[in-house]
């Protein structure tokens, strides 16, 4: 996809070698752009990412200083060396300082078959460099426009690499991130690291072990917050096919997971009390263990007047009193709002017909008395019917049809 324009500089009189390199094809993807002079030029030297110099006649040292200090940043040298020079140009150079510029030492006189040789085997190099700059800029540029964590660990859970969204997270600049372990990025305290609760090794070992990509829910605390991450990490694999370490995404799902139990939340509740509605009632008796059950429905006397004479703003809230009064004196149990001014209490367990009885009264005495402490209430009054079976879940049905009627026979009673 790249495409690179190679500035070559050569240095000496080598007149047939230029010819000869001139005719030679660029690799895909590459042109050539030839200079030379007799002696270095600073002006091009500077603009080149090559250059070849003749040390023909050359002070070693005094040339090496020049390449050095008027070279192109990354710009590469190849030092064409007569045999008898050899050792002398080895020597300065290994006593010098930095020669990793130097790509290569050409020994003079070479035929054209080994000039074209080793020129193109420094094309397919240099050709190399550049297709790794490329394949880490499409590497950097996917992980770094992607909205979540990335990162790869060695075997011991130090952090190789990481993307942008991974430091804007933790706080910290790559720089800081190499290198380092959980503890550090993370920002916890090393006793807190020493429990366990908050690191993620154990997934990652579990990911070298079975050497394939594995899916995890995690924790991480960050700050004073715990952050709910579902991660995604697979083995990454050495040269000779052992696992020499890890690559994970993870994906920030906190908010994800609120909005989950808030929409759970309005499937199962009354919006205006936040009691249980009925959907939730059937689903409850669903999941529930077989065994002894006591209900108990609840219905309010004269409640419409309270709409009709002081509007449904108040009627609400005789609705929201009785549901908290309900949740005050059975907290054990499921409390639901199944209709206008209807309630359900779910109460698992064996009772005695007494403590049944006792219970209905407690109810309907917590009610009513709540109801008499407001002005505007004193009118209405709770009616509360109860029923009690062995069958638990399979006479569901038929005990809120029997608590229903023995609380409308207790309405007429009132009345």
């Amino acid at each position: 996809m790249y495409h690179c324009k190679i500035y070559l500089y050569l240095i000496g009189e080598s007149n047939d070698l230029l010819k000869k390199l001139k005719e030679m094809p660029p690799l895909p993807h590459f042109t050539h752009e030839f200079a030379e002079s007799d002696m270095p030029e600073e002006r091009l030297l500077s603009k080149a990412d090559m250059a070849m110099i003749d040390m023909n006649g050359r002070d070693v040292e005094e040339t090496l200083s020049v390449l050095r200090s008027c070279r192109k940043k990354d710009a590469e040298a190849i030092l064409l060396v007569q045999s008898e020079q050899k050792d002398t140009v080895l020597k300065k150079i290994a006593a010098g300082e930095d020669t990793s510029w130097i790509t290569d030492i050409w020994i003079m006189p070479l035929t054209e078959d080994e000039l074209c040789f080793r020129f193109r085997k420094w094309q397919e190099t240099y050709k190399m460099s550049k297709d790794f700059w490329q394949n880490r800029n499409y590497l950097d540029s996917m992980i770094n426009s992607v909205p979540h964590m990335i990162w790869y660990k060695d075997k011991e859970g130090a952090h190789m690499k990481v993307n942008e969204f991974f430091c804007r997270t933790v706080n910290k600049t790559m720089e800081q991130i190499e290198g380092r372990g959980h503890y550090y990025i993370w920002d916890i305290d090393p006793e807190e690291y020493a429990k366990g609760e908050f690191i993620c090794m154990e997934s990652e070992y579990e990911v070298m072990e079975k050497r394939e990509t594995c899916v995890f829910d995690e924790n991480v605390k960050i700050g004073d917050s715990i952050r709910q991450l579902k991660t995604f990490k697979s083995p990454l694999f050495d040269l000779d096919g052992s696992v020499m370490g890890t690559v994970g995404v993870a994906i920030d799902v906190t908010q994800e997971r609120l909005y989950e139990q808030m929409i759970i939340k309005n499937a199962n509740t009354d919006f205006l009390t936040g009691l249980y509605n009925r959907r939730y009632v059937y689903e409850y008796i669903e999941q529930m263990e077989e065994g002894h059950l006591t209900i108990f429905c609840i219905d309010l006397n004269k409640f419409k007047s309270i709409n009709d004479i002081y509007g449904h703003q108040e009627g609400d809230r005789v609705l929201v009193l009785t549901a908290e009064v309900l949740q005050k004196c059975m907290p054990e149990s499921l409390i639901a709002r199944t209709g206008g001014d209807e309630f359900l209490i779910v109460m698992p367990g064996e009772h005695t017909e007494q403590e049944i009885e006792d219970t209905r009264k407690m109810i309907e005495r917590q009610i009513d008395n709540a109801y008499a402490k407001e002005e505007h209430f004193r009118t209405i009054s709770a009616s509360v019917g109860a029923a009690h079976s062995a069958c638990g879940k399979a006479a569901f049905d038929l005990l809120v049809g029997e608590a229903d009627a023995l609380m409308y026979r207790e309405k007429e009673r009132k009345r």
